[in-house]
């Protein structure tokens, strides 16, 4: 990431003073042609910004952030929260379960998803055999949050049967999770 800014700034600021030196502004007021070394300042700044608002790191960084969160998802050598990695594993795991799915659909970089983590990690210990809790994180694989037309993060999604039966978006308390798992739950073993 420091690499990519300096990059910037560097080429920002050669911009800069090009523009500054061959676009002179007629009233002197115009931040990057109003002289060269304006033009310099003016354009490492932009390209400082630029690169620091679109700059999300590659796929790779995401995919390490997310599999050292992964290691908080297990207790001792078992796993209690299945963290879905490609769609086809949440075919078979979520969809094709014979039990309750509960799916969080989270993002590393959304704090409010940061924050139902350990909500997410008591579920799966409270539920642990009772029903899937799962995670998906939706910079890793988007095609799910198009497929379940995820337009906020957190979302958390219960299926039962290979449908969805209840969403909630946002943040709320475990026991708002727990009380429609145990509607659910309860409903399938009748």
């Amino acid at each position: 990431m420091f690499l990519k800014i300096a990059a910037s700034v560097l080429i920002g600021g050669a911009i800069g003073v090009v523009l500054g030196y061959y676009g002179k502004c007629s009233s002197g007021g115009c931040p990057l042609t109003a002289n060269p070394y304006r033009g310099a300042v003016y354009g490492a700044l932009m390209g400082a910004v630029l690169t620091s608002v679109f700059y999300s790191g590659s796929a790779d960084d995401i995919r390490d952030k997310s599999s050292k969160q992964f290691q908080t998802y297990t207790k001792g050598k078992k796993q209690i929260a299945i963290h879905i990695e490609n769609a086809s594993n949440f075919q078979t795991k979520v969809l094709g379960a014979d039990v309750v799915s509960l799916v969080d659909f989270y993002s590393d970089r959304c704090p409010p998803c940061r924050m139902l983590a350990p909500t997410i990690i008591s579920l799966a210990e409270k539920y642990d055999g009772e029903a899937n809790i799962c995670k998906v994180n939706v910079d890793i694989i988007p095609v799910l949050a198009q497929r379940y037309n995820i337009r906020a993060i957190p979302t958390v999604l219960i299926i039962k049967n290979g449908q969805e039966a209840e969403r909630i978006v946002g943040l709320r308390s475990e026991g708002d999770y727990s009380n429609l798992l145990d509607k659910l739950i309860v409903k399938e073993q009748r």
